[in-house]
C-alpha cells in the first residue's frame, strides 16, 4: 500500500492518502510503523550518496529517521497493554508526510487526538496505564535524568500496580530509547526533564 501510495504521488503529482482502521488489536499501530519503516528505506536506497535529507551535520539524524524515532515517544506516552492487546493505542492520530517533485522526505508531522484520559487513573484488571509510567519507574536511576523524582517499583503506585509487567518487555530498555529518541528529535534535556517530572 505504502508503495502504491509513493508512486502514485510521484507520477500522478496528486497527494496521497491512507487510512489505517480496524477494532483493537487489529495490527493499526504496527501497520502504521511498517509504512513509515519502508518510505525511510525508500528514502536511504534512493537519495543514498546524495546528501539525501539528512540533518546537516556531524551527529544529527536524518529527517527519516527522526520519522521512525518519533514512534517509540509516541507509544510511551500514549499506548498501554489492554486486555486483547499489549500495545494499544489509546489514542488517534494523523500523519502527515511531505515530500518534494521528486521524491525526496522532507518533513512530517503528526497530530494526536483523543486521548483516552480516564485511563490515567484506572485500569482494568490485566490492564497497565501507559508505558512511560512503567518505563519511567523502571530507569528512573538513568544517568542524566533530574534528581529527585522520588520513583520506585512500578507496584508501589495506586496508578500502575494493576499489572506491572508485559511477556517479553524491557520497560527499562525502552526507556533508554525514549530518550534517546527524544534528543533524535531536538527535545531539549530541560523539555525531557519537565517531561517527566510531570509523568
Amino acid at each position: 500500500v505504502a508503495d502504491a501510495a509513493y508512486k502514485t504521488m510521484l507520477h500522478e503529482n496528486v497527494n496521497q492518502s491512507i487510512i489505517i482502521s480496524g477494532e483493537s488489536g487489529a495490527g493499526k499501530t504496527e501497520a502504521t510503523k511498517r509504512m513509515l519503516a519502508y518510505l525511510a528505506e525508500m528514502q536511504r536506497s534512493t537519495f543514498k550518496g546524495t546528501g539525501g535529507s539528512d540533518g546537516g551535520g556531524a551527529g544529527q539524524r536524518s529527517v527519516e529517521q527522526q520519522v521512525l524515532d518519533a514512534n517509540p515517544v509516541l507509544e510511551a506516552f500514549g499506548n498501554a497493554k489492554t486486555v486483547r492487546n499489549d500495545n494499544s493505542s489509546r489514542f488517534g492520530k494523523f500523519v502527515e508526510v511531505e515530500f518534494d517533485a521528486s521524491g525526496k522526505l522532507l518533513s512530517a508531522q503528526i497530530s494526536n487526538y483523543l486521548l483516552e484520559k480516564c485511563r490515567i487513573v484506572t485500569q482494568q484488571p490485566e490492564e497497565r496505564n501507559y508505558h512511560i509510567f512503567y518505563q519511567l519507574c523502571a530507569g528512573f536511576k538513568s544517568p542524566g535524568l533530574p534528581q529527585g523524582l522520588e520513583l520506585g517499583v512500578a507496584t508501589d503506585f495506586d496508578y500502575t500496580s494493576a499489572c506491572e509487567r508485559i511477556d517479553g518487555v524491557d520497560d527499562h530498555k525502552e526507556f533508554t530509547e525514549v530518550l534517546d529518541c527524544m534528543s533524535s528529535l531536538g527535545f531539549s534535556t530541560a523539555e525531557r526533564d519537565s517531561a517527566m517530572r510531570i509523568v
